[in-house]
């Protein structure tokens, strides 16, 4: 079992290795959102634009084996339930029934990232709720299972205090800022990069892949997992530091 567990960790750290090619400064970033997915968990990234948010998205999609289906949008405030949860059947109304086409959009989505999370109104925000807490979505009379392993979402602003937003941010287990490159060699080597320089894995290295079956096993073995005594006690200073806030 230890032998496993060590082979697990090297091959997990050799993935988050090839996750991070060509991003400087993004390594807490990626790697926190790879556990946010295993653990089918969301996070949130509070940065200004132009800090490689949605690239950390598109990479962690590259984590997984088996076909994974991605949705990336950027919210305004003038954005409506179609362009995140799919149009309404024509064919359904016909019928008195308020059904959504959804394939394509975010209730059929494993990997999502929703851009300016804030800036969108309160229809849209209430369905995220339930998308992210209980993985279902409500589709006209009929309550569908969505198979979201992880929602990132991202804004260079905090909701506004009593926007009716705190419900919402809340479901954010994870609240990571993301900045620009500090470092100047750092820097200058990202500007040296190809500017369409294509990320791929070769044969090799799809071999350090995360499939769905690992995700079953793991999770299995994640519920059995109880915090010590001084894991609960870092909690419970950080819950009592946080009410002081």
């Amino acid at each position: 079992m230890a032998n496993k567990n060590n082979n697990l960790k090297i091959r997990l750290r050799n993935l988050l290795m090839y996750l991070n090619t060509g991003l400087y400064e993004k390594e807490n970033a990626i790697r926190l959102s790879l556990l946010c997915a295993i653990a089918g968990e969301s996070i949130f990234f509070l940065g200004p634009p132009g800090t490689a948010k949605s690239m950390i998205s598109r990479r962690i999609q590259k984590a997984f084996k088996d076909d994974t289906k991605y949705f990336e949008y950027l919210m305004n405030e003038f954005s409506t339930p179609d362009e995140i949860c799919g149009p309404v059947s024509l064919k359904s109304l016909e019928h008195d029934s308020y059904i959504r086409k959804t394939e394509g959009f975010l209730p059929t989505a494993n990997i999502a990232f929703l851009d300016e999370i804030w800036k969108s109104g309160p229809a849209i925000l209430n369905t995220l709720l339930t998308l992210i807490n209980e993985k279902k979505f409500h589709n006209g009379n009929k309550t569908e299972k969505v198979p979201l392993k992880i929602l990132l979402a991202a804004s260079n602003e905090l909701p506004e205090k009593n926007s009716g937003l705190e419900a919402l941010y809340d479901r954010f287990i994870f609240r990571l800022p993301v900045d620009f490159i500090k470092n100047e060699d750092d820097f200058f080597e990202m500007i040296d990069q190809p500017a369409h320089e294509e990320f791929k894995l070769n044969d090799e290295d799809k071999k350090l892949l995360i499939t769905n079956t690992e995700l079953k096993e793991w999770a299995k073995e994640i519920d059995k997992v109880s915090p010590s005594e001084v894991s609960k006690q870092v909690i419970s200073a950080i819950r009592k530091e946080m009410t002081l806030l």
